[in-house]
């Protein structure tokens, strides 16, 4: 390409006879040495001397114009001085298109000119030149003529496959997927062998092309899964798609991928897999019953209570997420509230909790949600003689999915059939629970994550008794029911921007409604309830983490009371006085409990890890501001020991019927209930999948409430305290653990909690037992994986039978016309010691598509008569043991997809 061409005006006749090209012109000239005056017009002949040009600069080609093709032509005025040199450059005839940059070019090219003077008469001069530059683009050349190559072949796929998961139907990617054939040989002699290997994509998708016609045989061999085999005959000009299901070697539920662990940093803390806890023995396949089965946690009998170091059962809270919820199991213990398809595991922490927890003195059981990431549409049918629920989960794109569940039980109708007609009941329904779940996860981006849950369970238990004098002579009534009902939406937002910074936004809200109606008795509470927390990060360093947060809980309640005054722990059941009936009524009734914690995680070197912490909590009923300091400790000494230890304040507020401000169940003027929580443990890791630990805990209970007679005169008025924080109270004791993680096909653990826990009531000095010690508990859970998707587990459990206050005769009471009970000391007696084995099977069948399982949860195998109580005739002259549970069996089945 010529970049650009000059070309002279004619009006310049003696430069362009100094190029060689003869045309008639003239030249407009400047003042200079010895030339005319300006104005005046020289004519190129009486010049003595042209000018002749010594530099030429090409002008640049703009590279828009090249680019799109543009030619123009600029037309300048050149001044050129005595000297030769170009003084001035003026565009007189602008490019067309314009803007294009062949101006610029044009003058840029000119100033750099340099020219021998023009002569006037022997003398230099200067001089004015018109030029015109011609932007011309070069010819390209024509290309040299290519003889025409031959069309490449296209490969032909003719085979296509996709690897999927037997049962599951989920894509095995990266598996490697072998064809080969025998090629006959000449002659009659064999021939070589030919195969061709595939590798298959995220899709399990794999492809091979260009096949010769023939039977083909496919090969799979993955890890963990039993070889694949089978032949496809492959036809000229037909292609092959198929689908193929490989079985994996074993559909253990302990196969789990672990992408993070959370760092240990309480005293004690266990954290049980879901898929472990879905098949532990005795649990009727229910994982949050798995709870009752760890170190520190004291038998229930029947309830569903978790009674937790020696502290009672309102003193243990329960999470969903971090999010507080009444309560954790239907009626009886039998069923959690929440289902396996819902669940990804459950921490629960015995004592010297976080400071992120409060507004408690005894444990923590918080309940982890699933992180929704389904690949496919997929869910279970689950049903047994106790209940049927059914999951299902879906994607609705890579970063969104939702999960819905339910369950409901029929359980009632099952026992029917087993209360004689003799009986006194009549008509029962016991227990009726359903629940309902649905689930909701969202990540726009990697640094934000909204997850939406939402659930409700309802509980009913309904006995119509032929004859109520038989239960209670003033009752009434023949009817006997009793209810519970609670939602909750829970909106979880994790803003995670770098791994130094972390925001956790938790805001939850629901309604709790708790019903007793039976003749004259009623109990029913509706509480509305908000709670949001928030908890901050901040990573300063790999060895300063700091975390703080607010939690806020708010609720509103309604209640109607009409009961006998209650008793109090400590205290045994009398004979209702139905005479004694107190009412209470409380109508929009609003509360609200601020908190703030804080907490370091140091970690100063040498193994050791500190974690100080404060937590202020304001409780409204007392209306106390309460600071309860914090400190762990934990202490790598080497790779397979550490120590650790704790100590801390942990408080609650009375419950609701006991600081009541009507003064007729309560006393308005009580304070909050404080346990100091101290603990010293080792851990030892005697082999890579044998753990063993050992905890001892003191916990210091102060400012328990208690009952009392004490009167307090205000005015002319005496009123009944009918409470005090007079009570106090003590636990120690020692936890043993053995843990033995999946490996070899087995898992199990072996827990054991020596323990007393004691309770001093108002006005005594002498301690007593409190009502659920258990100073022996011994549990021992065991799994064993058998070929062919069998698994057998048992779980056995020998536990102190509760204390008990003796009956030691009776009186008759003339009033009520029957005779009422005389106790001995206080808890100074017990039931005997409680054993039970429970055995489990579980079989599964795996087909394409779907997978189906049997499992049999036996319960107390050898049928041992455990006492829960004593019953009594009518004056108490003589007792027989109450059993527990004889020989349960509990069938069901689960269809998974």
């Amino acid at each position: 390409m010529n970049r650009s061409l000059p070309v002279f005006s004619l009006a310049a006749f003696s430069l362009l006879t100094a190029f060689g090209l003869p045309a008639p012109a003239t030249a407009q000239t400047t003042e200079g040495l010895g030339a005319p005056k300006t104005g005046e017009t020289v004519e190129a002949t009486q010049l003595s001397k042209l000018p002749k040009q010594k530099k030429f600069v090409e002008a640049e080609y703009p590279k828009e114009a090249a680019d799109k093709g543009i030619e123009a032509e600029v037309g300048l005025l050149i001044d050129i001085d005595a000297a030769g040199q170009v003084s001035g450059v003026v565009v007189t005839e602008p490019a067309t298109p314009p803007g294009m940059g062949f101006d610029e070019a044009a003058t840029t090219a000119a100033q750099q000119f340099e020219f021998e003077p023009a002569e006037l008469e022997g003398k230099p001069i200067a001089i004015q030149l018109n030029y015109r530059t011609r932007f011309k683009l070069a010819a390209k050349p024509a290309p040299a003529p290519v003889a025409a190559a031959p069309a490449p072949k296209v490969p032909v796929e003719n085979f296509t496959g996709t690897l999927l998961e037997r049962g599951t139907r989920l894509p095995l990617a990266g598996v490697m997927v072998t064809v080969f054939r025998d090629r006959d040989g000449e002659n009659g002699q064999p021939g070589k062998a030919e195969g061709f290997e595939a590798t298959t994509d995220a899709a399990g998708k794999f492809h091979f092309f260009d096949l010769a016609p023939a039977e083909w045989k496919l090969v799979v061999e993955a890890p963990g899964f039993y070889p694949f085999r089978t032949t496809e005959t492959v036809s000229a000009n037909e292609a092959i798609t198929a689908t193929y299901y490989v079985e994996r070697g074993s559909y253990n539920p302990y196969d789990v991928t672990v992408t993070a662990t959370r760092p240990r940093k309480e005293v004690s803390r266990t954290v049980i897999d879901v898929k472990v806890a879905d098949k532990v023995p005795g649990t009727a396949g229910d994982p949050l019953a798995v709870v009752q089965n760890f170190a520190g946690v004291a038998r229930a009998p029947a309830t569903g209570l978790l009674i937790v170091r020696g502290s009672a059962p309102e003193d243990t809270k329960i999470y969903a997420d971090g999010a507080e919820i009444p309560l954790i199991y239907h009626f009886g213990g039998l069923r959690s509230v929440i289902p396996v398809g819902m669940l990804d595991a459950i921490e629960f922490y015995p004592g010297n909790f976080s400071t992120m927890y409060g507004r408690a003195t005894g444990g923590i059981v918080d309940v982890q949600i699933k992180k929704l990431q389904p690949p496919k549409l997929g869910g279970y049918a689950d049903v047994s003689l106790l209940d049927t629920g059914v999951f299902l989960e879906a994607p609705i794109n890579k970063n969104a999915a939702v999960a819905i569940a339910g369950r409901c039980s029929y359980i009632g109708q099952v026992i029917k059939v087993f209360v004689p007609d003799d009986a006194n009941v009549s008509t029962l329904s016991a227990p009726r629970y359903c629940d309902y779940q649905v689930l909701g996860n969202y990540r726009p981006a990697a640094a934000h994550d909204l997850r939406l849950f939402f659930f409700g369970s309802d509980d009913k238990l309904e006995l119509l008794f032929k004859n109520p004098a038989d239960l209670e002579p003033t009752l009434g009534s023949s009817g006997f029911s009793t209810g519970t009902q609670f939602y909750r939406s829970i909106l979880t937002y994790k803003y995670t921007p770098s791994e130094k910074f972390q925001n956790d936004l938790r805001l939850s809200q629901g309604r709790n409604r708790f019903q007793i109606r039976g003749g004259p008795l009623i109990l029913d509470v509706d509480t509305y309830t908000v709670q949001l927390r928030d908890t901050v990060r901040h990573k300063f360093s790999e060895s300063f983490t700091l975390a703080y947060g607010f939690d806020g809980f708010f609720q509103k309640f309604d209640a109607l009371v009409q009961l006998p005054l209650p008793p109090k722990e400590g205290e045994p059941p009398r004979n209702f006085d139905l005479s004694q009936v107190r009412r209470s009524e409380n109508n929009d009734v609003n509360q609200f409990y601020p908190a703030g914690y804080a907490e370091v995680e140091w970690r100063p070197g040498g193994g050791l890890f500190l974690l100080p912490g404060l937590r202020v909590d304001r409780f409204f009923s007392t209306e106390q501001w309460v600071f309860q300091p914090r400190l762990t400790a934990r202490w790598d000494v080497s790779e397979s020991l550490l120590l650790k230890g704790g100590a801390g304040l942990f408080t609650q507020e009375p419950n609701v019927q006991e600081g009541e401000d009507d003064e007729v169940f309560g006393n308005p003027d009580l304070l909050a209930e404080r346990a100091w929580h101290y603990s010293l443990g080792v851990e030892w890791k005697v082999r890579p999948h044998i753990t063993l630990d050992a905890t001892g805990f003191y916990k210091d209970l102060r400012s328990l409430v208690s009952k009392t007679d004490a009167v307090v005169v205000e005015g002319d008025r005496a009123r009944p305290l009918i409470y005090d924080n007079g009570g106090r109270g003590r636990v120690y004791g020692l936890e043993l653990v053995a843990r033995h993680e999946f490996t070899s096909k087995f898992t199990g653990w072996l827990a054991y909690t020596l323990s007393k826990a004691e309770r001093r009531d108002s006005g005594s000095d002498i301690y007593r037992l409190f009502d659920f010690d258990q100073t022996h508990i011994l549990t021992a859970v065991a799994s064993y994986l058998l070929p062919r998707n069998w698994q057998v587990g048992g779980r056995f459990r020998l536990v102190s039978g509760n204390p008990r206050t003796p009956i030691v005769g009776g009186i008759f009471n003339s009033s009520s016309d029957r005779y009422d009970p005389v106790f001995g000391k206080v808890n100074s007696d017990r039931n005997p010691m409680f054993h039970q084995l429970d055995l489990r099977v579980d079989k599964r069948w795996v087909y394409d598509k779907w997978m189906f399982s049997l499992y049999m949860d036996i319960q107390n195998v050898y049928n041992r008569s455990n006492t829960e109580q004593l019953t009594y005739n009518y004056n108490y002259t003589e007792s027989k043991p109450a059993q527990g549970l004889p020989i349960l069996t509990i069938l069901g089945m689960r269809a998974e997809f």
